[in-house]
C-alpha cells in the first residue's frame, strides 16, 4: 500500500516541525493503516508512505494500492504505469480516484470508489479468483459504529510525530468548495467511543489530531468523549466549526482533557463569500471575535483557515485576514486561494463559465490561483498572498500576537510528558534560534515566555511548542520562496486578468 509524494509541501503540513523532533513527516495520512486493517490475514502487508521513506526498487508485491490526491494524481499515475508494465495488479484509491475513476483507470486495473470498507475485501476476492471488476463502491454505505482498529503496526514510527484518529464521518453542511459532504454523505455516522478509546489506548504516542471536518458538531457526543479522553493523558487537536465557542463547559473540559489546538474554517471574512458559498452558519464580524476571545480564555490555540478568491473578493480581503488576524491574537494561520477540486460543486460551475486550465497537479492545494477569479488576475493576486504570508509569518507579526495570546495568563494546561532525548533537542534549537540571532524580535518572543513561564502564567511546554511551530512555518515559507519563481512564470503564462461574465 503505497501514499504517492506530493512535489510541492506548503508551510500548513508542518514538515519543519517534524524534522525537529527528529522526525520526517508530522503524520502520514489515515488511509494506508485503516485499508490495511481490512486486508485479510493471508497477506503480507506492507505500507509505504513516500514522504518517509522511498519505494523499495525490489518490491515485488502480488497487488498494489494506492490512496490518491489531486496533488498525487501526477505520482500515482508514474506508480501505477510502473508496477503494471511489471505484471502486477494496481488498484486506486482516495478522493481523486473516487471522483476521477476514468482517469485513474487508465493508469490501474480497479479504482475503489468511496469508503474502502465494505468495498476493499471484495476487490480482493475478485483479484484472487482473476475475476478483478473496473470498480468497487462500498453498498450499503459502511455503518462506522465499530470500525477495525488501524493496523499502526505496519508503519514506522519513528518516522512521524502523531496520529490520526477519525470518529465521524460525513458533514451536513454543503461548502461549495468542500468534497467532504460528496464522499461521505450529508447524514453523520459516529463511532462508538468505546471503540474510539481503545484505539486511542493502543497507540505507541500520545500525540493526537482528530481528522474529523468537525469533531463537535453534536455535542452531547462531544462532551462523551472529552471526558473520556480526560484520564488517558494525551495531547490533542482537532477540527471544528466555530459554534464550539456557544458551549464553554465543552471548551474547558476538551482543555482538561489534553486540547491544545482547534482548525476553524473560518473561511471569510466577507458575508458575500461566506454566502456565495454556502458557508452562511459561519456569521463573521463580532461573532467571530466573542467566539475567539472564549476559546483562548479556555486555554486552547486557534488554527484560523482563510480562503481568497471567491466572486466578491478583491485584493484587500489579504489586508482585512491579516489586520483581522493582529486584533484578535491569531498567530496560527492558514491562508489558501481559492481551488475547486473535481467533484465539487465549484467546480460544476467553474467548468459551465470556463474558468478552468491545465495547472499542473502540485498547484492544486491552495498554495497558487488554480482558476479564473472574477475580482482579481492570478499574478497579481500570487503576489499580493506570498507579500501577505510574509508579513503574517514575520517574527514582529510573532511576537505581536503571541503578547495579545498568552499574557492573560490562559494557557497553563501542560501537554504530555516527552522524552529526555526530545527535550535536550528543543532546548538545543531554542537556544540557537532564538537566543544566538541578531533577530531582535526572536530574542524578545524567548524573554517574553520566559517572563511568563517564571510567573507560572504559561505552561513551559506550551511556550516552546509555540516558539517551535511558528519556526517551522517559517522556514518552510523560506524553502518555498526558492521556487516561486518558477511558479510565476506559470501563473504569468495562464494570467488573462480578472474574469468578467
Amino acid at each position: 500500500m503505497i501514499s504517492p509524494a506530493q512535489p510541492y509541501i506548503g508551510y500548513t503540513a508542518h514538515a519543519e516541525l517534524a524534522k525537529m523532533f527528529g522526525r520526517k513527516r508530522l503524520m502520514i495520512p489515515l488511509a494506508l493503516p485503516v485499508v490495511a486493517a481490512y486486508t485479510p490475514d493471508h497477506y503480507d502487508v506492507r505500507i509505504t508512505d513516500e514522504e518517509t521513506e522511498p519505494l523499495p526498487v525490489d518490491y515485488q508485491p502480488d497487488i498494489v494500492g494506492i490512496t490518491t490526491l489531486n496533488a498525487t494524481m501526477k505520482r500515482a499515475f508514474e506508480l501505477g504505469d510502473f508496477f503494471r508494465k511489471k505484471g502486477i495488479a494496481v488498484v486506486m484509491g482516495g478522493v481523486n480516484a473516487s471522483v476521477m475513476p476514468g482517469k485513474y483507470l487508465e493508469h490501474s486495473d480497479a479504482v475503489v470508489i468511496g469508503e474502502a470498507e465494505n468495498a476493499w475485501e471484495d476487490c480482493l476476492a475478485d483479484f484472487e479468483k482473476g475475476t478483478l471488476k473496473k470498480t468497487y463502491k462500498a453498498d450499503p454505505q459502511y455503518e462506522y459504529k465499530n470500525p477495525n482498529q488501524p493496523r499502526w503496526d505496519l508503519v514506522n514510527m519513528n518516522s512521524i510525530f502523531q496520529f490520526a484518529v477519525q470518529v465521524t464521518r460525513g458533514c451536513p453542511f454543503d461548502c461549495n468548495f468542500c468534497l467532504v459532504s460528496e464522499i461521505f454523505g450529508r447524514q453523520m455516522r459516529f463511532r462508538d467511543i468505546d471503540n474510539v478509546i481503545k484505539e486511542i489506548k493502543n497507540l505507541p504516542a500520545k500525540y493526537i489530531f482528530f481528522v474529523d471536518d468537525n469533531l463537535t458538531i453534536n455535542k452531547k457526543y462531544a462532551h462523551e468523549l472529552v471526558l473520556r479522553l480526560k484520564p488517558l493523558g494525551i495531547s490533542w487537536a482537532c477540527m471544528a466549526s466555530i459554534d464550539v465557542a456557544e458551549d464553554e463547559e465543552l471548551l474547558v473540559d476538551m482543555a482538561k482533557s489534553g486540547c491544545f489546538n482547534i482548525l476553524i474554517g473560518f473561511e471569510s471574512l466577507n458575508p458575500e463569500s461566506l454566502n456565495e458559498t454556502n458557508k452562511g452558519h459561519n456569521r463573521g464580524g463580532t461573532i467571530y471575535r466573542e467566539a475567539i476571545k472564549k476559546i483562548h480564555q479556555a486555554g486552547i490555540q486557534i488554527n484560523a483557515s482563510f480562503i481568497v478568491g471567491f466572486d466578491h473578493d478583491t485584493l484587500e480581503e489579504f489586508d482585512r485576514i491579516f489586520e483581522f488576524t493582529i486584533e484578535n491574537g491569531l498567530p496560527n494561520v492558514n491562508l489558501h486561494l481559492l481551488a475547486s477540486p473535481p467533484g465539487s460543486k465549484l467546480y460544476e460551475k467553474l467548468r459551465e463559465q470556463h474558468r478552468l486550465f491545465d495547472a499542473p497537479e502540485s498547484m492544486g492545494a491552495g498554495f497558487f490561483p488554480t482558476i479564473r477569479y472574477a475580482g482579481m488576475g492570478q499574478l497579481e493576486m500570487f503576489d499580493k498572498y506570498i507579500e501577505t504570508l510574509r508579513c503574517l509569518y514575520s517574527w514582529d507579526t510573532i511576537l505581536d500576537k503571541a503578547r495579545k495570546l498568552f499574557s492573560g495568563g490562559t494557557f497553563i494546561h501542560p501537554g504530555v510528558n516527552v522524552s529526555f532525548f526530545i527535550k535536550i533537542r528543543v532546548t538545543l534549537i531554542i537556544l540557537n534560534e532564538f537566543l544566538f540571532t541578531r533577530e531582535k524580535a526572536k530574542r524578545s518572543l524567548l524573554a517574553f515566555f520566559m517572563d511568563l513561564i517564571s510567573k507560572k502564567k504559561i505552561a513551559p511546554d506550551r511556550a516552546f511548542s509555540f516558539m517551535l511551530s511558528m519556526l517551522s512555518a517559517h522556514r518552510q515559507l523560506e524553502l518555498n520562496m526558492r521556487v516561486n519563481e518558477h511558479y510565476r512564470s506559470l501563473i504569468r503564462r495562464n494570467d488573462t486578468g480578472p474574469w468578467t461574465r
